[in-house]
């Protein structure tokens, strides 16, 4: 189910807190030096937060179903810090059971994070494309190419609670969904490639849309 609570002693709530812990860490170890100024020039201070919550992912993921849709963008905002252009995404991408994908996506600028709501599947990740062209321009993660056969990639399977981060220009496909499967897709977007998009604002009259 979408709307399950985080517990403690799952992956995303390990992550969670180990994080939590370096940062503890990191602020106790100042470098030495000067300190910098409480208000840094050119930075963002003002932006406004976003919560996205289950029953909202769970509409959006119907919505989805419904359109035969396979990744839609959620939101897109700006992200703060030195430079206008960084922003941040979310997500959904469905992967229906039996689906496969005969593309790897490389994505020049954007780099990935999924968590797994639910489901299993097959992907392959990383190694070099040998057949690469020219994908066309994506609303969620700008330029890119793709290519049908990659040397030195890894099988991985990927399921339920499951974290996967995916740099910039890394190859990744979709090898083999074993059974209806969902996940958010947190993109990190440094260079500004994607349009900004309130949330809520998604449309999902493209049947089969997908990366």
């Amino acid at each position: 189910m979408l709307t399950k609570q985080l517990r403690f002693g799952s992956p995303l709530m390990a992550i969670l807190v180990l994080g939590s812990s370096a940062f503890s860490t990191a602020q106790a170890q100042d470098p030495p030096g000067e300190s910098p100024p409480l208000i840094i020039p050119g930075h963002r201070y003002d932006l406004p937060a976003t919560l996205i919550r289950a029953g909202e992912i769970e509409e959006h993921q119907q919505n989805m179903i419904a359109a035969g849709a396979t990744d839609i963008p959620m939101n897109m905002v700006e992200m703060g810090g030195a430079s206008e252009d960084y922003q941040v995404g979310v997500s959904l991408v469905v992967r229906y059971e039996g689906q496969t994908n005969p593309n790897y996506a490389v994505h020049d600028d954007v780099a990935e994070v999924y968590y797994v709501l639910q489901g299993r599947g097959q992907m392959k990740v990383g190694g070099t494309i040998t057949d690469w062209t020219r994908r066309p321009y994506s609303a969620g993660n700008g330029w890119g190419s793709r290519g049908t056969t990659a040397v030195g990639s890894e099988d991985i399977t990927i399921q339920e609670g499951d974290m996967l981060i995916i740099p910039a220009g890394t190859p990744h496909k979709w090898e083999f969904a074993e059974e209806l499967t969902s996940y958010v897709v947190v993109r990190v977007d440094p260079e500004g490639v994607a349009p900004l998009m309130q949330l809520g604002t998604a449309e999902f009259g493209e049947p089969g849309a997908s990366r």
